[in-house]
């Protein structure tokens, strides 16, 4: 258990969610103790800010006067955070009770970065699963290895991060943060790591909610979204380099060239949407067999035997149904229920 005489700062950062903004803001002023409070809006169109106004004598107020983007916002208010520790909460997500606390009992001085689990919500706030799931290990203890030569690792998003208040001096403010004006997280998890050593919890202290408007769900244009994916990825690649040029340590190469999660974007992009692939030198063949070897060891057991036969599979099905294959891998809402009652069922031989 860490100290608990740290204290935490938490940054609502706002962009036309006005529907959800005050559930957010609520969130942080009932918790105990009260983390310090600043709200951000990027220069909302919608009757954001005349619901942010409410909170004046309760919050400290940032009102930007341009789009900034996500990356920018976060960066320009968090100059405004005197907490040991930062939390960075969409406004779109909120925080469960006791958040606070949990967070503060787990401070630990060198700490750079916290990755918490979340908890789904739905648009009406009502909670559901976790994410990531609990069979999802998340990174561990010094990070900054397996960012240097993968380029990315296990962890959650923005509003399940905590950042340690003198790991972002050592970052902000953001150098580019065109390439961030969304997945601002990003940003911080391509640098901050390698400033210092991470931990993760499975304890929930926030929660995430799924609506129609998330940035990550593009309603099943998944082309877009791995295109999307893959240019977040070489801006995150991009930051690793800048920043580990700046501390004088050795970067990978092929760095992002290699991870799973990374490659299989690449293989969703030209299955879904070959014509605007931005790759030519991928194939489909190629892409299949570079994603099956790379999955293949990152399991053991049962989930070996899964991950083998639905490469298997996947590399002989014609091109529509490996289209459907695809999507019932990356989109839980498209699995039919067949499919996951036997993945269930394997799973607990």
């Amino acid at each position: 258990m860490g100290q608990t005489s740290a204290t935490l700062s938490v940054i609502v950062n706002n962009y036309n969610y006005e529907g959800f903004v005050s559930h957010a803001i609520d969130s942080v002023l009932s918790q105990e103790p009260r983390p310090e409070l600043i709200i951000v809006d990027d220069c909302s169109t919608d009757n954001s800010r005349d619901v942010i106004a409410k909170y004046a004598d309760q919050a400290k107020l940032v009102m930007l006067e341009e789009n900034q983007g996500q990356g920018g916002a976060l960066s320009i208010a968090s100059e405004a955070a005197t907490g040991d520790m930062v939390l960075f909460l969409d406004a779109d997500d909120f925080m469960l009770p006791g958040a606070a606390k949990t967070i503060i009992e787990n401070y630990q001085p060198d700490v750079a970065i916290y990755h918490y689990r979340m908890r789904y919500a739905d648009e009406n706030g009502d909670l559901s699963g976790i994410f990531p799931s609990m069979d999802k290990p998340l990174a561990e203890g010094n990070i900054a290895e397996q960012l240097l030569t993968q380029g990315t690792y296990d962890g959650t998003v923005t509003s399940g991060m905590v950042f340690a208040r003198w790991a972002l001096d050592k970052v902000l403010p953001m150098d580019t943060p065109d390439g961030f004006r969304y997945g601002g997280d990003g940003y911080f998890t391509a640098s901050v790591p390698l400033y210092g050593p991470n931990a993760s919890h499975d304890e929930t202290v926030t929660a995430y909610r799924l609506h129609g408007r998330n940035h990550s769900q593009f309603a099943q244009v998944y082309a877009k979204r791995a295109r999307w994916r893959i240019d977040h990825d070489m801006q995150r690649c991009a930051t690793t380099v800048r920043h580990a040029k700046r501390l004088g340590l050795d970067v990978a190469d092929d760095l992002g060239e290699n991870h799973p999660y990374t490659v299989l974007e690449r293989l969703v992009s030209i299955v879904f949407e070959p014509e605007a692939h931005e790759y030519p030198e991928d194939t489909l063949k190629a892409l299949t067999q570079r994603n099956k070897k790379l999955h293949l060891e990152t399991v053991s057991g049962p989930k070996k035997i899964i991950e083998w036969s639905w490469w298997m599979a996947f590399s002989i099905l014609p091109k529509p149904m490996k289209r459907t294959f695809l999507a019932w891998r990356i989109d839980s809402h498209a699995r039919p229920a067949w499919l996951q009652s036997v993945g269930k069922f394997i799973l607990r031989r």
